[in-house]
């Protein structure tokens, strides 16, 4: 059975792949935080408790067929303060996991995860071969890391390859996040005070992109050193999201749309071209996040 290693794996996205892997691949969870209630009921899945900012897999520790690594801090905060612990979340775990695997020959694939909001306001829908064009300390961060990946399978020949997700959803996400606390919110029949939500999103529910992600790793020597979108492909305003999640609750409360301000440089329009993803995996995708989103209210 293959080896699959997910850095950063106790998270919302890690958790969806571990769902989507443990049947079929050996998977070890490699974070500083394990979600011990959650893994107790997953006996069959490794887990090991080290931060890699600092520390480096143990030599003796099995050797990989895939690396994902989802390690990052995830904020949508435009303060440049935060640049210290977003390099060292995201840059310094690369290269740590890069200088520890970089003469495992058993390595196939070394997915780095990096963002759609690096492409920022450039003309949707965004395809892998534009130029990005970051807005956010965040996105900045995350192109480094995309272009430090691309570097080290270019000068290095190491076997890596950069996923830009669109916006997930689904079980497990932090209830902060637009989604869950939107449906927190009209299950409650509470008031929401929002911006006027006519910015879109390429939504994509956590299980159709970790379904995605399997077909990458099983296409992975056409994936190796290439950069894959992996969204629904449409975008959806959020007003839309609201809506269709109200009608589906029969939620009475009252929305006031425009009640906060769109940040600053905010991107109106994020969707995906994700026809690369579809050559990789040779097939034609058509994900409905409306409807997933009514099945992950009635869950």
């Amino acid at each position: 059975m293959e080896n699959i290693f997910l850095i950063g794996g106790s998270g919302f996205i890690g958790k969806n792949l571990v769902n989507q892997f443990r049947q079929n691949y050996e998977v070890h969870v490699i974070d500083k935080f394990i979600d011990e209630k959650f893994f107790s009921v997953r006996p069959e899945v490794k887990t090991l408790k080290m931060d890699l900012v600092e520390e480096q897999v143990p030599c003796d520790y099995p050797s990989p067929d895939y690396i994902i690594n989802l390690a990052s801090i995830v904020t949508a905060e435009r303060n440049f303060a935060l640049f210290d612990g977003l390099i060292s979340s995201n840059l310094k775990v690369l290269l740590n996991l890069y200088e520890r695997f970089k003469n495992d020959k058993k390595l196939k694939l070394f997915i780095q995860f990096g963002s759609s909001e690096e492409y920022g306001n450039e003309g949707s829908p965004f395809k892998e071969t534009m130029r990005e064009c970051p807005n956010s300390p965040y996105a900045l961060v995350k192109q480094l890391t995309v272009n430090t990946a691309l570097m080290l399978h270019s000068n290095y020949g190491f076997p890596a390859m950069v996923v830009r997700p669109g916006n997930l959803f689904g079980q497990y996400q932090n209830p902060s996040k637009f989604i869950p606390y939107v449906i927190q919110q009209l299950k409650a029949n509470a008031p929401l005070n929002v911006t006027p939500c006519e910015q879109k999103r390429d939504f994509i529910y956590a299980e159709d992109f970790a379904w995605c992600i399997e077909q990458i790793i099983k296409n992975h020597n056409k994936a190796v050193g290439e950069i894959i979108n992996v969204g629904s492909g449409e975008s959806i305003s959020l007003k839309s999201i609201i809506e269709t999640a109200k009608k589906e609750i029969g939620s009475l409360s009252d929305i006031y749309y425009g009640a906060l301000k769109y940040r600053e440089n905010e991107v109106m329009d994020l969707r995906c071209d994700i026809s690369r993803l579809e050559s990789i995996i040779n097939s034609k995708l058509c994900f409905n996040p409306l409807n997933q989103l009514k099945n992950y209210i009635n869950d």
